[in-house]
């Protein structure tokens, strides 16, 4: 008597398979004879999302034989049913059945990208004038599928200390894809020329992942912009006052530098940096990839104070852009870190479910210091 029986595999009322993976049944010959040479395992029942026909060599009886069926991809669920076929077209044995169910569709995020920048084509930083007021814009586009949420603004993140009177917060319009929104900001110059910068970050408080960095970098001259405009009179005199005067000590500084860092896998993942798009501001932690959804691994950073002036002991090593994956923040040793010290960090990380972003900056509550540290990961 010819005869099988689903023995292993997908069996069952409830047994399923995603579209776009495979479906595996082990067949036993539990009759007296050995199936004839030229059967055929086909599809006699549902939409031909599976291979209709598969040679099936000859098993002898108390054998097995195993059966791996790839399906395509579909957008709609449904019941397949395979048989045995002797070669003039009679079927035997039991039926071999499964749901086909869609893959789950994944919601789309909103995405953003600055099409264009201040600090486009400049070197070094845009020049400017003590107490002068500078514009500056940027051009956001959406480059998602999906308009970006009610709750977008752009965030100050980090200042150079002494760079005051800076907006802290400006709302951007939830544009739809494919469309631009103008950023602009109108920034009082410190009196006082140096090198001044300042980071905002577009973000969503309902979307974590979703942001992109804003920077601009003023290079003010030692020419006193608004004393020069409130003078009236003896201009001649309040120059030579000016120039007569001691000049001012060095302020302390406040800074931090990264020293080295590791990423430490327990299994699959790489990490590649990109050293163009790095500046004094923004530092790379690299671009991990390699890595599936909720994967864990570990960061060391080591961090030293470059500055002249100790870091505050409630330091810590807190997130400024994105979820932080999560490390949201790292406390510091609990002592202060003097001037040319180094202090190692261990960061657990946690792979996100979509490609991601994520910075840290070393902050004093609200006050940060020294360069954004910006992550990059894309899952598998």
């Amino acid at each position: 008597m010819l005869s099988s029986r689903v023995v292993g595999g997908a069996q069952g009322e409830d047994a399923h398979v995603v579209a776009g993976g495979a479906v595996q049944w082990v067949l036993c010959n539990d009759g007296t004879v050995a199936w004839p040479a030229g059967t055929t395992l086909r599809l006699v029942g549902g939409p031909m999302v599976v291979c209709p026909i598969v040679q099936v060599p000859e098993v002898a009886p108390g054998q097995t034989v195993d059966i791996d069926l790839e399906v395509k991809e579909t957008e709609d669920a449904s019941d397949i049913f395979y048989s045995l076929v002797t070669p003039d077209g009679q079927p035997f044995g039991e039926i071999a059945h499964v749901k086909v169910e869609p893959k789950p569709r994944v919601a789309a995020k909103p995405a953003v990208v600055v099409l264009a920048s201040p600090m486009d084509g400049v070197e070094g930083g845009i020049e400017a004038l003590q107490g002068e007021v500078k514009s500056v814009e940027w051009v956001l586009a959406n480059v998602g599928q999906v308009p970006w949420p009610e709750d977008v603004s752009a965030t100050l993140i980090y200042n150079t200390p002494g760079f005051e009177h800076l907006p802290c917060s400006v709302k951007i319009p939830a544009i739809e894809p494919g469309m631009t929104a103008h950023a602009g900001l109108s920034i009082l110059m410190p009196e006082q020329a140096g090198d001044w910068k300042a980071m905002w970050v577009v973000a969503s408080p309902s979307h974590p992942e979703f942001g992109d960095i804003l920077l601009a970098e003023f290079v003010v001259g030692d020419f006193p912009f608004m004393d020069w405009m409130l003078a009236s009179e003896a201009e001649a005199d309040s120059f030579s006052e000016i120039s007569s005067q001691a000049p001012e000590k060095e302020a302390k500084k406040l800074s931090a530098a990264v020293a080295m860092q590791q990423h430490h896998f327990f299994g699959a993942g790489e990490v590649k940096y990109d050293d163009e798009a790095e500046n004094e501001s923004l530092v790379s932690l690299g671009c991990v990839s390699g890595m599936s959804a909720g994967s864990l691994w570990i960061l060391e950073l080591a961090l030293t104070n470059d500055g002249t002036e100790a870091w505050p002991a409630d330091v810590a090593l807190t997130c400024c852009f994105g979820s932080g994956m999560g490390c949201p923040s790292v406390s510091l040793s609990g002592e202060g870190v003097k001037a040319g010290e180094t202090v190692l960090l261990q960061m657990e990380l946690t792979a996100p479910e979509m490609p991601a972003q994520t910075a840290w900056v070393v902050a004093k509550g609200e006050q940060c210091f020294g360069p954004a540290m910006m992550l990059s990961v894309n899952v598998q």
